[in-house]
Formats: C-alpha cells, sequence, structure tokens
C-alpha cells in the first residue's frame, strides 16, 4: 500500500485547521513530501513543529489543495486515523439522522439536499434526495476516488429506488475532475415529481442544472408566499417557477415568472400547470434587465418583487464586480416596485457578504433616489448546514425590503 502523502504547512498557518476548518489553500503549504503524481492522494498534515493535525486528500491540480476528512483537535488526543471509506459511512448516516430530526421528508415536502458537503464533515460531497431518487454530487478528487462507497451507501438509503452521480464543469474546472451525469443505480424514464410543502414540480435529475432543482430557498419561498395574497407579483431569474408557484398558491392576484433560459421556462409552464396555477401565473423566456427596463418605460409596477439571481461572484476577485451587478439589478427592481410593495432580493454568492450585501442596496437605494429599508435577513435552509469554523458554507442571503422617501 502507497504511504499517504505528508503537507507540511507553513509556520503560523495551522490554527484554523486545529480548531477544525477543513480547507487548506495552497499559499499555506510550505512542501508536499511523498510521490505525488498527477492526481495527488491521500495525505496527513503536519504543522511547522511537525505535529500531525489531520488527514485527507492532497489535490496538486485543486484551487483548495487539501480537504481535511478527519481533524485531530489538540496534541493532547492520541490519533490514529481512520479509513475514508469508513469515516464517510458514518458521516453519511449522522446527515441522514440529521434530516429526519429536521423533518425531512415529510407528507408535503419529498425534495431536500441530505448531505451538504462541509456542513456534513464531508467536503466536496452533496447529496439531493428528490422523491425516491438521489442525485450525488463530486466536487472534489478525494470524493471522486470514493465514488463507489458513496453510492453503495446511498443507495441502502430507505426509500431511494434510483442514484444519480453527477460532477459540474464548474468542480471540474476546480479539481481537475471529469464531468459526469450518469444513472448508476436502478431505473429513469424521465422527468420526476416532487413536492416541496405542498407545491408539486417535474425535476429532471438526469438533464437539469446542478442536482435537478434547488432547495436551499424552499423555506424563503414559503415565508414570502404568506405576504403575497392578492398583490401582482414579478418573479426574476424563476428557474422552474418556485416563488411565483408558492406565491399563486398562497392567493397572489396575478404572477410574471422570467427566466432567460428556455429550458427552465419550458419547465416552470409545465410546472404551472401541474399545480393548477395556469389562471394566475405567466411565464415570459427574456433577460430580466432588459424586462425590467422595459418595464420602467412602459410604466408597470409590481406590489411584490423576487430578485434571485444565479452566482455572480465565483471567486473572491469577482466581488467587487459582482457587487456592481447587484446595484444595477436591484435599482432597476426597485424602480418597478408599487409604493409600499416588499421585495426579496437575493445573493448566492459566498464571497459577498451580509454587509457587503446590504451596502450594496444602500448605493441601489440612492441611484433611485430614495431610502430603502429592510424588514428581515434570511439565508439558506436547514437541510443546507453550514460549519461554524467555516462560515463560507453559509452562502445565501435573502434581503426582504421595502422603499423609503
Amino acid at each position: 500500500m502507497t504511504e499517504p502523502l505528508r503537507v507540511l504547512l507553513k509556520p503560523g498557518r495551522s490554527k484554523p485547521f486545529w480548531v477544525g476548518h477543513p480547507w487548506v489553500f495552497s499559499g499555506a503549504i510550505k512542501k508536499v513530501v511523498g510521490e505525488i503524481g498527477d492526481l495527488g492522494g491521500e495525505a496527513v498534515v503536519e504543522d511547522e513543529r511537525g505535529n500531525v493535525l489531520g488527514t485527507g486528500y492532497y489535490n496538486p491540480h485543486g484551487k483548495i489543495a487539501l480537504r481535511i476528512l478527519q481533524h485531530r483537535r489538540s496534541t493532547d488526543l492520541t490519533f490514529t486515523p481512520r479509513p475514508p471509506a469508513d469515516v464517510v459511512r458514518e458521516r453519511l448516516a449522522l446527515a441522514v439522522g440529521r434530516r429526519k430530526n429536521l423533518g425531512f421528508p415529510s407528507r408535503d415536502t419529498d425534495g431536500y439536499r441530505l448531505v451538504n458537503a462541509e456542513g456534513d464533515s464531508l467536503p466536496g460531497l452533496i447529496v439531493d434526495r428528490w422523491a425516491n431518487v438521489a442525485v450525488i454530487h463530486l466536487g472534489s478528487r478525494g470524493m471522486v476516488t470514493l465514488r463507489d462507497v458513496i453510492v453503495d451507501e446511498v443507495k441502502r438509503l430507505e426509500g431511494i429506488d434510483s442514484v444519480v452521480v453527477a460532477t459540474t464543469e464548474d468542480a471540474s474546472k476546480l479539481e481537475a475532475i471529469p464531468v459526469e451525469r450518469e444513472l448508476v443505480h436502478g431505473n429513469l424514464d424521465g422527468p420526476i415529481t416532487i413536492q416541496e410543502r405542498g407545491v408539486r414540480y417535474k425535476v429532471d435529475v438526469l438533464g437539469g442544472q446542478k442536482t435537478g432543482f434547488y432547495a436551499d430557498q424552499r423555506e424563503n419561498r414559503v415565508r414570502f408566499a404568506k405576504l403575497c395574497p392578492g398583490e401582482t407579483v414579478l418573479d426574476l431569474f424563476s428557474y422552474v417557477g418556485g416563488f411565483g408557484l408558492h406565491a399563486a398558491r398562497a392567493g397572489a392576484r396575478a404572477v410574471m415568472s422570467v427566466d432567460s433560459s428556455n429550458s427552465a421556462i419550458e419547465s416552470a409552464a409545465t410546472n404551472v400547470a401541474l399545480n393548477g396555477l395556469d389562471s394566475v401565473v405567466q411565464v415570459q423566456c427574456t433577460d430580466a434587465m432588459n424586462w425590467l427596463k422595459e418595464s420602467r418605460s412602459l410604466g408597470r409596477t409590481w406590489s411584490r418583487i423576487i430578485v434571485d439571481p444565479p452566482k455572480f461572484a465565483r471567486g473572491r476577485k469577482h466581488a467587487a464586480e459582482a457587487l456592481k451587478k447587484y446595484a444595477r439589478l436591484n435599482t432597476l427592481a426597485m424602480s418597478v416596485l408599487e409604493p409600499g410593495g416588499l421585495m426579496l432580493t437575493c445573493s448566492c454568492s459566498q464571497h459577498v457578504s451580509d454587509a457587503d450585501f446590504l451596502r450594496m442596496l444602500t448605493d441601489a437605494g440612492h441611484r433611485g433616489r430614495h431610502s430603502v429599508q429592510i424588514h428581515e435577513v434570511w439565508t439558506q435552509g436547514a437541510d443546507h448546514p453550514f460549519s461554524a469554523v467555516a462560515p463560507e458554507g453559509r452562502y445565501l442571503t435573502a434581503v426582504l425590503l421595502s422603499k423609503g422617501a
């Protein structure tokens, strides 16, 4: 058996890892001892004094050079690394137990996140459950090496009949791992139907974005829908119609769902019909910024607006430019918000903090010559936990606001 690599850290760089942070960037590494090869491998991490602080997987091509799977926590503790496969099996079981404690699945919800990477101490691994189908997203080379173990454990879970394994192009670029989306267990003959707080969706787990659906906004969709009875609603970047469907089901008078993706809008139309909401919800395939500019010029307004764009900042160096894009978008969106109306505006860019996002909204309000009142700040649902030591896992900011004078 090949000896694990030894990853030696630079002086003064070990503290985050003693307290449990899972990511080691290349800038913190002094040198790597051992036969690295082209793909890297299992590694022992040592501080500048030679103390072992944990084990993980070293990837010479990864933006994150090493992801720690097992932490020693203290030099007072004897540390004997366990086989990674055993650790993954144990933590998968713990993640499933957490979801059961949170009430997933339930009578009206069978689509949710089963494993949320670092939030469940499984860095680089996401598992979403859509009814009786599990979609495994492999986001690191370490998890790719454990692919068969993960599949075997997931397909044994109660109620799972089919398993899909996926790796996105983004993950492929960051980790130098192959792109894939493959049915590895069971049968699928097309989209499946899931429930989210009673709203039904058709989900294409083999052809949809990422793991087929976005469950992180579930509770925010429900919260905002409660504010929509009798109102006119504009759902921007609607994807498959989530916010708009919940608003319509809650009693909105009229809903317009806008997305630039033709496939997303086709799915949204299917979901509108599936829920019997054709008389309330309209869908429009167009660019959101152009839609807002045209609406402003025509004097159209809505009493409730949702702004939920895709990630604008792919990395820390893109954060400043992302905030400029958010400012332009939110300035336009607020310009078509009726006086006394409410808007929910979101960022799923982990490199844009709550504080930065709120400052951006101040700037957007200034551009529109009005103040911005913040009513609440929401985040991702409970099935998307993040580690206290790695707040980067808290990536979603959703701000409920209104316009002032």
